[in-house]
């Protein structure tokens, strides 16, 4: 397959030989075109046949075997019916055996006379015979003949249907389509993409013919088809004397392009046009169904987003109003009777209005980090650093009520150095514990370990809590999906968190996981690529060691 652009519309390529992949199948088909070469080759055989019979007969005479003579000259008739084209043959056989016989095998032997009055009746039944059985030959040989040609057109639809069926894209289709021609037609094949002003770059599909010529480029003709939105060219009504035939294909109504077979100057068999307008319609019918696949796909995204859309109005309306009334009635409170509450109470009031404003700053920077990080606004700054002085730092900015649970940490026994953006991998330690704290009640344990495994940096964040209900493990790294934990009703989320440190995760080339931890709780695991230092990072530590 190639490519071929042509300078203007009216530009032509001279035609070449015709393909020696059609002059083998010309070849070596079962044609009954009757030509006069064919004419003069199909006596010529007759003529052979008959001197085989004859000689044959006349050893079956010397061994005193007559019976067979005849059987002999009935055969050879046949035989002669099987190999010519004519009706003609078969009757010139059928009276040349009879003559043959009468010559060599009646009395007086070596004569056209014959003496008896069973002789005519013999060559009448003869005649009869050898005709009628090489008129039966002759049909079952062009019945077998019309079979045979049924049997390769359907095979040769049925590949053309499978081949398009694996396509997924027009692309695809159009050079499954112009590949199958060619093999079928056994010559070049132009596929004419439509430009909107004219035809683009045209691209070449040919069967892999060393042998074959530059094919014709007749753009008029194409731009015909694509007009007129029919067949045009070789063996059509509409300029037969192009040196192509052109098949305009269509997808949802539209013209998108012209399939050109260079014929060059043959006319096509009637089972290759009506083979070739077959695959193009199959093409047409692909076409269709792709276009309405990805019109079915644009339609379900566009569902997704108005779903997620929804949930987004959802949670800012429920989860987002809840902190905020929260925030302006306590702001309420201390403004009105903020001198009669103790200061406990004060204390008490400002913690809850700290801890609301907190949750919705969070929020709000998971949904931004998340919407940068899908839409591909995040530039990762990475640097390498060390996984445990990582979990560290994350631990210091967890949630306040952190100081309710049982945090453990077990660090990694050897240092794991992963090149990160430290922001965004601290944000992603920072809201698995905050996960483990929402949903978790108070006196929970929570352990954060590191470890290596391989050529990864793995860690894990444990809790001893309900647990996650296994038909929403599935789930719980989507936006804006929140699991129906125990203590949901008493607990506030969008549904960011998670989704969040997934979109981190695997923008660092890593994976993160949700386990059933034993024998209870929860395990989130998330892996990183260890980070090796090159040999002069690792000289140039030492010297600043030094």
């Amino acid at each position: 397959m190639s490519e071929q652009h042509t300078g203007t519309d009216d530009t032509m390529v001279r035609p070449g030989a015709p393909s020696a992949n059609w002059l083998r199948n010309k070849a070596f088909a079962w044609s009954d075109d009757p030509t006069p070469a064919r004419y003069a080759r199909d006596f010529a055989c007759t003529l052979l046949l008959m001197a085989l019979a004859t000689l044959v007969s006349l050893a079956f005479y010397a061994f005193r075997m007559e019976a067979c003579i005849v059987i002999t000259y009935v055969l050879a008739v046949l035989c002669a019916s099987l190999l010519t084209v004519g009706r003609v043959h078969c009757l010139f056989a059928s009276a040349f055996s009879v003559v043959l016989y009468n010559y060599f095998f009646t009395t007086p032997r070596f004569s056209l006379t014959a003496w008896g009055t069973a002789y005519p009746a013999t060559f009448a039944v003869m005649f009869i015979v050898a005709l009628v059985a090489s008129t039966v030959a002759m049909t079952l040989r062009s019945e077998l003949h019309a079979s045979r040609e049924a049997f390769n057109r359907t095979r040769v639809i049925l590949e053309a249907d499978r081949a398009l069926r694996r396509c997924t894209t027009q692309g695809q289709i159009i050079d499954a389509t112009c590949e199958q021609l060619s093999r079928l037609m056994g010559v070049t094949v132009v596929w004419y993409a439509d430009a909107g002003d004219g035809f683009g770059a045209q691209k070449l599909f040919d069967a892999g013919d060393a042998t074959r010529t530059d094919p014709v480029i007749e753009l008029p003709m194409a731009r015909r088809a694509q007009q007129d939105a029919e067949i045009v060219g070789v063996g059509t009504e509409l300029f037969p004397s192009a040196s192509g035939l052109y098949l305009p294909l269509r997808a949802d109504e539209k013209i998108v392009g012209v399939i050109g077979a260079c014929l060059q100057g043959r006319d096509p068999l009637p089972t290759e046009r009506n083979e070739a307008e077959a695959i193009a319609g199959e093409a047409s019918l692909a076409c269709d169904r792709v276009q309405a696949l990805e019109e079915r796909e644009k339609a379900a995204v566009m569902a997704k987003n108005e779903q997620l859309r929804a949930n987004l109005l959802r949670s800012i309306s429920h989860d987002l109003r809840t902190p905020l009334t929260a925030i302006s009635g306590n702001a309420d409170v201390l403004l009105s009777n903020g001198e009669a509450l103790d200061a406990q109470a004060r204390d008490g009031l400002l913690k809850d209005i700290r801890s609301d404003a907190m949750w919705l700053n969070a929020t709000v920077e998971n949904l931004l980090a998340i919407t940068r990080l899908e839409n591909g606004g995040v530039q990762l700054t990475t640097t390498a650093e060390l996984l445990d002085d990582v979990v560290e730092e994350a631990l210091r900015h967890v949630s306040p009520d952190a100081s309710l649970h049982r945090i453990e940490v077990d660090p990694s026994p050897e240092l794991l150095l992963v090149e990160v953006d430290a922001r965004l991998m601290v944000q992603v330690v920072v809201n698995l514990v905050n996960n483990a704290i929402t949903y978790t009640p108070e006196g929970s344990r929570i352990r954060i370990s590191s470890h290596r495994r391989g050529d990864e940096a793995v860690v894990c964040v444990e809790d001893d809590g309900p647990g996650i209900a296994p038909s929403d493990r599935d789930h719980v790294f989507e936006s804006f999906y929140t699991a129906s934990h125990a203590l949901a009703d008493s607990r506030r989320s969008v549904g960011l968190g998670l989704a969040l440190c997934k979109s981190i995760v695997e923008a660092h080339g890593g994976t993160i996981r949700l386990e059933q931890a034993q024998p209870r709780g929860c395990r989130f695991e998330f892996s990183l690529p260890l980070y090796e230092l090159k040999e002069e990072e690792g000289e140039d530590h030492g010297r600043c060691d030094h």
